[in-house]
């Protein structure tokens, strides 16, 4: 008996994980509710770990958005439809996916990854994104969006990048950060109108030959208004790339959401 209750507790301390969001322990086992998401290698399965609770507050969003950009609607229950914006003037790029708006949860993940530098922040988002990712059609290479040098320089790593690596371990489709630079040392677009974003990104990029004739999907992490992929997509376009998917973390609510 005593054998028993010793065995039960080194396999509790040999399998609890430390949730990367909350910081709660818990015991990955197979009676947990399921989840419903796409099978993901079980390596990087592992790797995510995310206790019951935090899995469901970080849920992609099936609903209430448009699909070609991911504008939100005020009723997160409305069905997927396409903007206005959308409508008249369809992106560049081919499918968009996204995981969920950026508030709450996933707001703060973002900030931890992106200004604190947390790895297994970024990891666990990467590993989210790669989820989504294999919902779209398999690309020929993976893209994530890029930093002029001095930017990479004093930030020291590129988020992107990093965001991209579960991806491409998923897919099994190479990483190349080479096929996109920015080439013009742009400002920081918060705070800026849609025009002075244009503006300020306007010919930042410049795609390589090389991407002649790929299907691209391309890896950000927050999107505004959409100003910096349109201008990314446009320079890849511009080497006659055949398809451009588009995959990020988070899509900012419009002014009039945040209002609400």
């Amino acid at each position: 008996m005593k054998f028993k209750f010793l065995y039960s507790i080194i396999n509790t301390i040999r399998y609890e994980k430390r949730c990367t969001l909350c910081h709660i322990p818990f015991v990955q086992t197979n009676h947990s509710i399921k989840i419903q998401q796409p099978k993901i290698n079980n390596s990087l399965n592992k790797k995510k770990k995310l206790c019951l609770q935090c899995r469901y507050l970080l849920q992609p969003r099936t609903k209430g958005y448009c699909p070609s950009c991911g504008e939100l609607n005020k009723d997160k229950q409305s069905p997927i439809t396409p903007c206005n914006n959308c409508l008249k003037n369809p992106p560049s790029w081919e499918h968009f996916y996204f995981l969920n708006a950026y508030e709450g949860e996933y707001k703060k993940l973002l900030i931890q990854s992106k200004f604190k530098g947390n790895p297994s922040i970024t990891q666990l988002l990467g590993i989210l994104l790669a989820e989504c990712c294999l919902k779209l059609p398999t690309p020929d290479a993976i893209i994530p969006m890029p930093l002029h040098p001095s930017r990479l320089h004093k930030r020291g790593f590129n988020q992107c990048q990093e965001l991209a690596r579960p991806v491409s371990y998923a897919l099994k489709r190479p990483l190349r950060h080479d096929l996109l630079s920015r080439v013009i040392p742009t400002s920081h677009q918060t705070g800026l109108s849609q025009t002075q974003r244009l503006l300020n990104i306007k010919n930042a990029f410049q795609a390589d030959p090389g991407v002649k004739g790929l299907r691209i999907l391309l890896i950000d992490d927050i999107m505004t208004t959409g100003t910096t992929l349109q201008q990314a997509t446009k320079a890849l376009l511009k080497q006659h790339t055949q398809a451009i998917d588009v995959c990020i973390i988070a899509r900012t609510p419009s002014l009039s959401l945040k209002k609400v």
